[in-house]
């Protein structure tokens, strides 16, 4: 099962437990439903979807595109972790999340070294990612393929590491080119997150 299904699942069997990714099958998330994940284990899992993502998928292989592929992947596993109570609300725990986080993205771009630039970037794609996910999840995509998921791809391939704004959800904005782009970047990304 793929990232995309995790939260699929939940909707259309909530009174199941969720199973998890083959990949996050030995994690704490098999265990105590009330058990919060380790940073640590979610961060590994962040890393190591993101090679995937850019090993089999990515257009590019450039910093933005790590960068945001990284950002993806510990956006899904925070998101993940928080829909099934399984991280924790202390500063503590948030702190380290991100400190995790930003260590990993310094050693792709130093501005991360800085709070001040990656926690307006972490929530803008906090926001981005979460919108079009459950823009995709309530199309019911691959199957009616009436969402575009546009921010995600202005974000790791238009301006990665930059602020998008809300309002830059048009396809009108697009020129054919990167129509056409965004099209084989949807493909790639759908059929990531349906590993």
């Amino acid at each position: 099962m793929g990232i995309f299904n995790f939260l699929k699942k939940k909707k259309t069997e909530a009174k199941t437990e969720p199973q998890p990714s083959r990949s996050f099958q030995q994690s704490s998330l098999n265990h105590s439903s009330s058990k919060i994940v380790p940073v640590t284990e979610m961060i590994d899992f962040g890393l190591r979807w993101r090679d995937i993502y850019l090993d089999t998928f990515a257009l590019n292989k450039n910093t933005g595109t790590r960068v945001e592929a990284l950002l993806f992947s510990c956006w899904f596993i925070w998101y993940y972790c928080l829909e099934r109570d399984k991280v924790s609300r202390e500063q503590s725990y948030l702190n380290n999340f991100f400190a995790n986080i930003m260590a990993h993205l310094y050693d792709d771009d130093a501005r991360f070294d800085e709070v001040d630039f990656f926690m307006p970037l972490f929530k803008n794609r906090y926001s981005i990612f979460k919108d079009d996910f459950i823009g995709l999840l309530n199309s019911h995509y691959p199957q009616t393929k009436q969402y575009l998921p546009i921010r995600t791809y202005k974000a790791f391939c238009l301006k990665p590491m930059e602020i998008i704004a809300p309002n830059e959800a048009s396809i009108s904005s697009l020129t054919m080119e990167q129509h056409d782009e965004m099209n084989s970047f949807v493909g790639n990304l759908i059929t990531f997150i349906t590993l």
